[in-house]
């Protein structure tokens, strides 16, 4: 089980935040839901309608969903949910092959992460990330993996994220329906030397800084043995999965339909 002490281990000031991180219980998850039908409805309403529902991932094995929620009145003020390749391929890997550095790898992809819009919204998704690079030092994780439509993927590039194929190439995600998104990589043990080198704005507010309003001792224990399996016919759970392809631009994508 990942506890709260690699959170609490860094030298420095304690920081208490007006909203507290953690691992979604039952009783949340029907304001992670709301949160997310009504961020991917603004954008990408046919797939907000799907998300009215609660999906096989989040409480499938290898899969947390975490939750940032407002210390005043509970109010869910964002979410992601995490993809550990123990016993499934993570889900981008149903539409996109990854080069050969990836296999056998332990791999955690991030997905659904939605943000309410609000003041803080900029310290939630710091939050958020944070406690996502504790979760994957906490289970040696090689690569954490996201991939991100426009212009969501350049969150990504201010973490210092990178292309897994060619720099800026969209490739269609059978999660979203077809959308294009940027598939990219980040190795969660060179976050922070890659972050002092740049002297990035987050470095000290992960690795500086006491965090307790973040907590992960509700995460699941993983299984001992990582199968990191590759992709197959069997391992496709969505009706409109698409084949593995090669690349494609934004402009060329297809676009895939669906109805609430």
């Amino acid at each position: 089980m990942v506890t709260a002490a690699r959170v609490l281990s860094s030298e420095g000031p304690t920081e208490h935040l007006p909203f507290r991180v953690e691992i979604a219980s039952p009783a949340q998850m029907e304001g992670v839901i709301q949160l997310r039908a009504a961020s991917y409805g603004k954008h990408l309403p046919d797939l907000g309608c799907k998300l009215r529902e609660a999906e096989t991932a989040d409480t499938e094995t290898g899969c947390e969903v975490f939750i940032a929620t407002s210390k005043f009145d509970g109010t869910v003020l964002g979410t992601l949910r995490t993809h550990a390749n123990v016993v499934h391929a993570i889900p981008l890997q149903h539409s996109l092959k990854l080069p050969t550095r990836f296999r056998g790898s332990r791999m955690v992809e991030t997905t659904r992460l939605c943000i309410k819009g609000n003041p803080n919204s900029s310290l939630v998704r710091s939050a958020l990330f944070k406690a996502l690079h504790t979760y994957c030092l906490e289970h040696n994780v090689d690569w954490m993996l996201a991939t991100g439509r426009r212009p969501v993927d350049r969150i990504y590039d201010s973490l210092y994220f990178s292309d897994v194929g060619d720099p800026g190439v969209f490739y269609p995600m059978t999660f979203t329906g077809g959308v294009p998104h940027r598939v990219m990589y980040l190795a969660p043990q060179a976050v922070q030397p890659l972050w002092h080198a740049a002297r990035h704005n987050l470095h000290d507010f992960f690795f500086a800084t006491r965090h307790p309003d973040i907590d992960l001792s509700r995460a699941k224990p993983l299984p001992q043995t990582w199968y990191c399996p590759e992709p197959n016919a069997d391992q496709h759970t969505q009706e409109d999965a698409l084949p593995m392809h090669t690349p494609a631009t934004l402009q060329q994508a297809p676009r895939v339909a669906m109805a609430c």
